[in-house]
């Protein structure tokens, strides 16, 4: 265990000391129940310190080498590391976490650090207007030009590619159905989802690809020949049929990745500089120039779009790279550029947040609720405040 974990908790030990002796104040109180709704871990950890103990914190003489055995017991019950102290940092106090807040129990976890210290929360201003999530929305555009928009669309067959047959699921997936199809003239087909939509694909072998807000992929109506070759922009989760005649091509931006049958990422919007590919199981070969990498499972790739060099990201934070498949917002450490990258796809709105450019952000809130509830949790755990003009936000400090 770090040091600082240690300090962190011994300020939660001497709350839970003031807490028991009568002392507590109305804010230490709500930071305290911040803290052990947080986690079961918090609340374990709790229970681990005796009363003697706490005694001895709060009077600077705490037997620090026991505090860390009981926090580390805690860790070996539960294999997950406790929450720590999730305070607000201010110029008397040496706390280095945001409080949790109580309403998350409604709303899901969500705890933001800023770069910035000596931070304090503001008042909580009363806001009407609101933007829903985004949905399962997308076009496809067929091989003629012409243009069915999916969502609009009739469960059942909604277009034939040659011998392809093209179905909506009722489930809402789009299927190719290529079991009838013969090698002929290649037709392309590209599904595309807006700002606030998402879609699924089932192409022509049997793969599963999964697109995020704002991003694309092309496709033929059925594979031919030696290679099956796609091409994406914006991000996707994809599940490779292995087929070891044909190997399985995604072509984005000034890279390539070559699978047989695997599982991963693609994360590859033209404004960033970066495209992020990650794998989630198999083996995929990643192609930039004159450069190659072979991945393993859990590791990412980093191309840039300028340099086109390969390198392999020092930390993966799975659950973050995933957030987005399994209709969430995870944030570890994560810019403010990021944040509000993120919500300006899904939401399908612009973010002005001149002057907050250095603030990091960490937590966790559920994509199915309306924008206003994100950011309700950024204004009651930071100092920024927020207005909604239609679909125009304007974050000040």
């Amino acid at each position: 265990m770090e040091e600082k974990d240690v300090q962190q908790l011994l300020q939660i030990a001497r709350l839970i000391y003031r807490q028991r002796s009568g002392e507590l104040d109305e804010s230490e109180q709500e930071t305290l129940n911040g803290w052990l709704a947080a986690s079961e871990q918090n609340r374990s950890l709790f229970a681990e310190l005796s009363s003697g103990q706490l005694e001895a914190i709060t009077r600077g003489e705490a037997d620090q080498e026991n505090l860390k055995a009981s926090i580390e017991r805690v860790y070996l019950a539960t294999g997950i590391k406790p929450g720590p102290a999730n305070i607000y940092m201010s110029k008397w106090r040496t706390w280095r976490w945001a409080a949790a807040v109580l309403v998350l129990a409604v709303t899901g976890a969500w705890a933001l650090r800023l770069v910035k210290q000596n931070k304090q929360p503001p008042l909580v201003a009363v806001h009407t207007a609101d933007v829903a999530p985004g949905s399962r929305k997308a076009t496809l555009q067929l091989g003629n030009g012409s243009t069915i928009v999916l969502d609009d669309a009739q469960n059942g067959v909604i277009a034939n590619q040659g011998q392809t047959v093209i179905k909506k699921s009722a489930n809402g997936q789009l299927v190719y159905d290529a079991s009838a199809a013969v090698a002929t003239e290649v037709t392309y087909n590209t599904i595309a989802t807006p700002n606030g939509g998402e879609y699924e694909v089932i192409l022509p072998d049997g793969s599963h690809v999964w697109l995020n807000a704002a991003s694309s992929i092309r496709f033929p109506a059925a594979f031919t020949g030696n290679t099956r070759r796609v091409e994406i922009n914006g991000e996707a989760y994809l599940e490779i049929v292995k087929n070891a005649k044909a190997p399985f091509i995604v072509v984005s931006g000034n890279h390539s990745v070559e699978v047989l049958g695997t599982t991963f990422n693609i994360h590859s919007y033209p404004k960033e500089d970066n495209i992020a590919t990650t794998l989630i199981k198999g083996s995929i070969r990643i192609a930039a120039g004159k450069y190659t990498k072979v991945l393993q499972p859990g590791q990412q790739s980093l191309v840039n779009r300028n340099a086109g060099d390969i390198r392999l990201a020092p930390e993966v934070n799975m659950d973050e790279v995933l957030a987005w498949r399994n209709g969430k917002f995870i944030f570890d450490d994560t810019s403010m550029k990021t944040v509000v990258s993120q919500l300006e796809r899904w939401y399908d709105v612009n973010i002005d947040y001149t002057g907050m450019e250095d603030y990091r952000f960490n937590g966790e809130i559920s994509r199915n609720v309306s924008l206003s509830k994100v950011l309700k949790m950024m204004e009651l755990t930071s100092n920024i405040h927020y207005k909604i003009n239609d679909r125009n936000i304007y974050m000040t400090k």
